[in-house]
């Protein structure tokens, strides 16, 4: 049985790996919407053996087109997750660099299903984390995907309450560890935030550093980081079965995921928009306007795609 909700559309991408020792950091991108080439970064520990589960960040860059991007970021806290085994997936924001604008937080979400799917990471153990606008996507992005991750570490947050109005009551019973600079403006970013998620009933725990301003180069970096992950660990949330039915009836796009050659693809009723189906090396195959599409004259497996959901199907002869 094909899980409709950790399918992707395996697009082609050009690779880039730098490599020291057995670490990786893999450099690529993919056509995605309206962008011919979106960027993104993951970074493999030394310690990854494929077949063996390991912990994953999703890791979200600053807004700072001249110093920051998705390899940059994840080049900047890799000496974290390599102290701490864990993988990091790193989305790239594009030209504008802020990595919440709706095009990346549709592929923020493939890049999830695919690392997922890629790597042989828990699935309980997924964090997200993020500095500066990272940091805030960190809350918004979070916590409208809360079932996703079993924590979070926003890191000197440019965010204000404001920003989690109407999603803040997602953050129930979920484990927030904030970094912050003391001279950061901490009266509207800091403290404001951690009492709404207090009110909220999520578990938190903070750091304020003195005298640090809005930087991800405080001292002790590595070592505050892995503080914040550790608690992270011990107070990580359970996360809802991505197979639960609720969720599968809300996300599923076909009613079934079998069909033979040129039979047409059945829908569910809430879905609409523009259909595309693309082959498992990502080539694009067909595109329709409306509900009214064919699977290909080929057997295999292939992903059609609605908006941002996707989900894979099995053509037969």
């Amino acid at each position: 049985m094909l899980n409709s909700l950790r399918s992707f559309v395996i697009l082609g991408f050009c690779l880039l790996s730098f490599l020291s020792d057995a670490q990786e950091q893999i450099n690529g991108s993919f056509p995605f919407q309206t962008d011919p080439s979106k960027d993104y970064s993951i970074y493999l520990p030394s310690g990854y053996e494929e077949g063996k589960e390991i912990a994953a960040f999703l890791a979200l860059h600053p807004w700072n087109t001249q110093n920051w991007d998705g390899r940059r970021w994840c080049e900047e806290i890799s000496d974290f997750a390599e102290a701490n085994q864990v993988i990091l997936i790193c989305p790239d924001g594009g030209a504008d660099g802020q990595i919440d604008d709706p095009i990346d937080t549709a592929f923020t979400t493939v890049m999830i299903d695919s690392a997922m799917t890629w790597y042989t990471i828990a699935p309980d153990s997924l964090y997200a984390m993020g500095f500066s606008w990272g940091g805030k996507t960190t809350y918004t992005y979070g916590l409208n995907n809360v079932n996703k991750f079993a924590g979070f570490m926003p890191i000197g947050a440019a965010t204000s309450v404001s920003d989690i109005n109407g999603i803040s009551d997602q953050a129930f019973e979920k484990p927030f560890y904030l970094v912050h600079g003391g001279n950061d403006t901490p009266n509207t970013r800091f403290y404001p935030m951690i009492e709404r998620l207090e009110e909220e009933g999520a578990f938190v725990e903070s750091l304020l550093m003195p005298g640090v301003g809005h930087t991800i180069w405080f001292p002790n970096q590595v070592e505050i980081l892995t503080d914040a992950y550790i608690w992270l660990k011990e107070n990580s949330a359970s996360i809802v079965d991505v197979q639960d039915e609720l969720l599968e009836a809300d996300n599923q796009i076909l009613v079934k995921e079998n069909y033979t050659v040129d039979m047409p693809l059945i829908f569910t009723d809430h879905i609409s928009g523009p259909i595309s189906i693309y082959s498992l090396d990502g080539r694009l195959l067909d595109t329709s306007r409306n509900n009214e599409i064919n699977a290909p004259s080929h057997a295999g497996v292939y992903v059609v795609t609605i908006g941002t959901l996707s989900q894979q199907f099995i053509v037969s002869k």
